[in-house]
């Protein structure tokens, strides 16, 4: 017949099982806070997106010419339009400052000529 025989199970202890417990959480609370200011900090899709409406605004502006400073609401993105005297003669100076509810979404700055409404940037 087969003998069977008396193995002894190794197990941890509760102490041991709730450090380890402690250490993992610990690791995921600073993996989730690096994952965090990852995402807040990289370039988003609606950052983008509003440089890309800015670049078509400019292009408009070039073609049209910019009669006076306003705002334009555009997906929920306002876009401030400033145009300004440039120390170069003939040519005005615009700029767009995209922002959502308060928040910076980016500016773009170019030159407008004054006389047929082509600039350079």
């Amino acid at each position: 017949m087969v003998k069977l025989k008396a193995k002894k199970i190794e197990a941890s202890t509760l102490v041991e099982v709730l450090i380890a417990m402690v250490v993992i959480m610990v690791v995921f609370s600073v993996a989730i806070g690096v994952f965090s200011n990852v995402l807040s900090g990289g370039i988003s899709l609606k950052k983008m997106q509003a440089q890309a409406q800015m670049e078509v605004l400019v292009k408009q502006f070039r073609e049209e010419g910019l009669k006076e400073d306003r705002v334009l609401k555009i997906d929920s993105v306002d876009y401030e339009l400033i145009s300004s005297e440039s120390d170069m003669q003939g040519m005005s100076r615009l700029e767009i400052r995209a922002s959502e509810r308060g928040r910076s979404l980016g500016n773009l700055k170019c030159l407008l000529s004054r006389d047929n409404g082509k600039g350079e940037d």
